[in-house]
């Protein structure tokens, strides 16, 4: 009879046994599906996988410029300085000349109403005035004791032709000289003075043409400072020649010829009376 409950005992105790295996395996299962890696998606990157960056193709845009920035560009390049020589031309009293572009150009108004060291010497009337005034400047002599070196041509058409002669003095050796530029004769002198480190040279011409005085005065004028190197007169004023060199005074007899115009009526026949 022992036998027999031993035997029962045995095969409860297996079947537990087998039970638990069974939901032991069970679990073991589904831990193991949680463990599984999740599929990965699109945009997520693969663990230790070499990832190489795309190559992108950048397209540039183009920069479209507004209508007022086109206008300020083409107005900056219209506004380029000129790189040739500068004719000054006055058709009212028949008188030209040209300079180079880097000199500084004043008008008679400026010099009108500016300092009177912008005007040349008096000609002993009160109706001469400056037409123009090209100053030459300092930069062209750097460092240097340059103070000023200047072309002025004046006008006066109130004096008679001894008066604008006998404006220009003889010199130092009581000498004035006479020279003949585009084929008008110029009557000149050259002045030069100084002191306390002070220098000028001054040349004045005169010529009488259509009723007017024309005047040119070149001027070199230094100021030591005892620290500046001491500037060439004779050199600048070769520059201020060049200028007188151009020089032009048109006559005012020279006029261009009116055409004479034909007339189309042609003159009738005589009719003879009897």
């Amino acid at each position: 009879m022992k036998s027999g409950k031993t035997n029962s005992q045995t095969t409860k105790h297996n079947r537990r046994a087998i039970l638990l295996l069974g939901t032991v395996a069970t679990l073991l299962a589904a831990v193991a599906c949680t463990n599984k890696p999740k599929p990965s998606t699109s945009w997520e990157k693969p663990v230790g996988a070499m990832v190489r960056p795309a190559t992108m193709e950048t397209s540039a845009t183009p920069v479209v410029k507004p209508a007022s920035a086109e206008v300020t560009e083409k107005i900056s390049q219209l506004e380029k300085p000129a790189t040739k020589p500068i004719t000054f031309k006055s058709r009212d009293y028949g008188v030209s000349f040209v300079y180079p572009w880097q000199y500084t150009f004043l008008n008679a108004k400026t010099v009108a109403k500016g300092d009177e060291s912008l005007r040349p010497k008096p000609d002993g009337s009160d109706s001469q005035f400056t037409l123009a005034r090209i100053e030459i400047p300092k930069g062209f002599y750097a460092d240097t004791d340059l103070k000023n070196a200047y072309f002025t041509l004046s006008l006066n058409q109130d004096i008679a032709e001894q008066d604008c002669v006998s404006s220009v003095g003889p010199d130092q050796n009581g000498e004035v000289k006479n020279e003949s530029i585009n084929g008008v004769n110029f009557r000149w002198t050259e002045i030069e003075n100084g002191g306390r480190g002070r220098a000028n040279k001054v040349r004045n011409y005169v010529s009488f043409a259509n009723d007017t005085c024309y005047e040119v005065e070149m001027g070199v004028k230094t100021e030591s400072d005892g620290i500046s190197r001491e500037v060439d007169p004779d050199q600048v004023m070769r520059r201020l020649n060049a200028i007188l060199k151009t020089v032009e005074i048109k006559s005012s007899t020279e006029k261009t010829p009116t055409p004479q115009l034909k007339s189309s009526a042609e003159p009738k026949p005589l009719v003879p009376q009897n």
